[in-house]
């Protein structure tokens, strides 16, 4: 009889701790079960209409919007001489865009555009040839 009581107190034990560690989690908004939101708000898209005589299996380059919709960065990846824009729309209506600065050589360029309360809500990537080619509007 005594075993049977020392397994009961040690599951009211535990049932307390689970308790008042869901009560805690609960206090806290439910940060300490959740994932950061920023990592869900990511946004890439790739422009894949490259050189001079569109070759559209070849991706030329990539953009998107990070940091909780506040950058927006532009990547060319293709060498034919032509650029890469991001283009973007913040939630107030007000338009931008940042161009890859450096060509198809290594590395990106980015402009902190957005805010909390103004953030990015749109963007598309266009490969800047003579006669443009844009990706489709993309919510951010």
């Amino acid at each position: 009889m005594q075993k049977s009581k020392s397994k009961m107190s040690g599951a009211v034990k535990f049932r307390k701790v689970f308790v008042g560690a869901a009560m805690v989690a609960a206090a806290c908004g439910g940060t300490v079960l959740t994932a950061p939101a920023a990592s869900a708000h990511d946004a890439s898209v790739p422009v894949n209409h490259c050189g001079v005589f569109p070759q559209l299996a070849s991706q030329c380059g990539y953009g998107g919007v990070t940091n909780n919709h506040t950058r927006a960065y532009s990547c060319d990846t293709y060498s034919d001489g032509i650029g890469v824009r991001t283009e973007f729309t913040l939630r107030n209506g007000t338009p931008g865009h940042v161009d890859d600065a450096n060509g198809s050589d290594k590395g990106c360029s980015a402009v902190i555009s957005g805010s909390s309360s103004n953030p990015i809500v749109s963007f598309r990537v266009c490969q800047k040839s003579n006669v443009w080619f844009c990706t489709r509007w993309s919510p951010a």
